[in-house]
């Protein structure tokens, strides 16, 4: 079966379990439509030879030809010559001369760029993002199980939905936190063993806050065994807070998440599970994951 009616089949399941909206369900297959309608690249005409350099081009006619052409090499040369004259002449001595203007110089010149490019730099204070909390948002069925719940338990199933299709056009979070949709990012590959990893993440804006802590992303990650029902599956909440403070929130919020490489077991009875704290570039993220 072709990969393309996998891809559809597999959409299908998602939008009837409600993992996908009407929307996204759309967007994907259109993407997969586009995919399947597309050339194949080994059919693909051969490239037209290029066209021969601009000094092959009879260049011994042009030679020849040199004394009946007299005019109208004057006519190129003098043309844009006559231009530059002229503009010159028009602009005066702020361009040419040694009457010039010192607040036209180089530098001066170029602070219209660096104006232009500071003023995109600096957003204007009352388009800042301003802090959301997402405290009740963002909730756990099962502290000491790591089960999600609600919306959160909503944005790990679209994550593991984008990182199954390998795509996630189209496929957004909203939250009434925000104003505007938050865009999903995946990336799956294949390691030389034919391990595949799929990872999707969800980044929030600036100033989003957790129970106090700094919330940087949601992520979830899949490893798959080649020819084989095992695998991995991991869910990591990501902070901008050294890992003590994580940890301390997560035991106040009942979690027994211990720094790694300590760990606590889940109760899972079908997979085995375990929770910690670790400690990452630029912070820390308490990471939950089973094995089966």
């Amino acid at each position: 079966m072709a990969d393309w009616i996998e891809q559809l089949e597999r959409l299908s399941q998602l939008h009837k379990a409600g993992a996908l909206t009407d929307e996204e369900f759309a967007a994907q297959k259109a993407r997969v439509m586009a995919l399947a309608a597309a050339p194949d690249a080994s059919r693909a005409p051969e490239p037209e030879p290029a066209a021969p350099a601009a000094a092959e081009w009879d260049s011994a006619a042009y030679v020849a030809d040199a004394p009946r052409s007299t005019a109208a090499k004057w006519a190129l040369i003098g043309l844009p010559v006559a231009l530059v004259l002229a503009g010159a002449a028009w602009f005066g001595s702020t361009l040419i001369g040694p009457k010039s203007d010192p607040g036209l110089s180089g530098a001066a010149t170029a602070a219209p760029l660096a104006s232009a490019a500071a003023a995109a730099s600096a957003a204007p204070s009352e388009e800042a993002a301003l802090p959301a909390s997402l405290d009740e948002t963002l909730t756990y069925a099962a502290a000491n199980n790591c089960k999600a719940a609600g919306a959160l338990e909503a944005i790990y199933k679209k994550l593991d939905s984008a990182a199954g299709l390998g795509s996630a056009n189209g496929i957004t979070v909203r939250l009434d936190a925000f104003d505007s949709p938050l865009a999903l990012n995946v990336k799956n590959g294949t390691d030389a063993d034919g391990i595949e990893t799929r990872h999707a993440w969800l980044r929030f804006p600036e100033g989003t806050t957790w129970h106090g802590l700094k919330l940087s992303r949601l992520t979830s990650t899949s490893t798959l065994e080649p020819e084989s029902d095992a695998g991995a599956y991991e869910q990591a909440m990501t902070f901008l807070d050294q890992p003590d403070k994580v940890r301390s929130t997560f035991a106040r919020l009942g979690f027994g998440a211990p720094r790694a490489p300590g760990f606590s077991e889940l109760n899972d009875q079908d997979c085995k599970g375990s929770m910690q704290i670790v400690a990452i570039s630029g912070g820390s993220a308490l990471v939950c994951s089973w094995s089966c």
